[in-house]
């Protein structure tokens, strides 16, 4: 099978943001600390965002020959192939935090300006940036973007005494063991306001 395409996340925020970071940490135990790499982002993130691979201050657009690059955009014409993974550098996936509607940030901020490089979709849905690598792997391993299976909105509740907080989440997320393939640590981010301490623990070595 060979080994996969090295997985480079082009950080597109201007912070970076506890939501954000548990996607990349998940990102990183997917595609595994030594083939991920996050570009394009500030010096003062690089030593937390070491503990999950390769950091940049440079642009993946500065750093790489676009034409050997993949690029995920759902604006693209044609979705994920196996054989797209086949004599490239690198896949790039935009680190933005979806909008609802989206905006086509990828294609403004991104792809639009990597003249020469390939772009495919995974779909009509927006995933989130873990859920994108996930996508990324599978395809590879399996050979079709329609082996995957997913769900389209995830709502998330807590019940505290006899108040319930509902929390919904209207993107694409991969099906994995029959149930939403979410970053670890973010149900409880969202719905508790909090990092669990088990990341805080793992990033206060930095």
């Amino acid at each position: 099978m060979g080994k996969p395409p090295l997985i480079i996340i082009e950080h597109l925020e201007s912070e970076l943001s506890p939501w954000i970071l548990l996607e990349y940490r998940h990102a990183s135990k997917l595609a595994g600390k030594d083939n991920i790499m996050y570009t394009n982002v500030p010096l003062r993130y690089h030593n937390i965002l070491s503990l999950y691979g390769r950091v940049s201050e440079h642009s993946v657009l500065d750093i790489f020959d676009h034409g050997r690059l993949l690029i995920l955009d759902p604006k693209a014409d044609k979705p994920l192939s196996k054989n797209d993974l086949e004599g490239i550098d690198a896949v790039v996936i935009g680190g933005i935090l979806g909008d609802h509607p989206p905006k086509g940030r990828t294609y403004k901020l991104l792809s639009s300006l990597a003249k020469g490089s390939l772009t495919r979709n995974i779909g009509e849905g927006q995933y989130s940036i873990d859920g994108a690598v996930y996508v990324v792997l599978e395809v590879f391993r399996r050979g079709c973007l329609e082996c995957i299976d997913y769900i389209d909105g995830v709502e998330l509740s807590k019940r505290i005494g006899n108040e319930e907080i509902k929390v919904f989440l209207p993107f694409r997320y991969p099906i994995v063991d029959n149930r939403p393939f979410l970053a670890p640590g973010l149900k409880e981010y969202i719905l508790e306001g909090s990092l669990p301490d088990f990341i805080i623990k793992e990033i206060s070595k930095r």
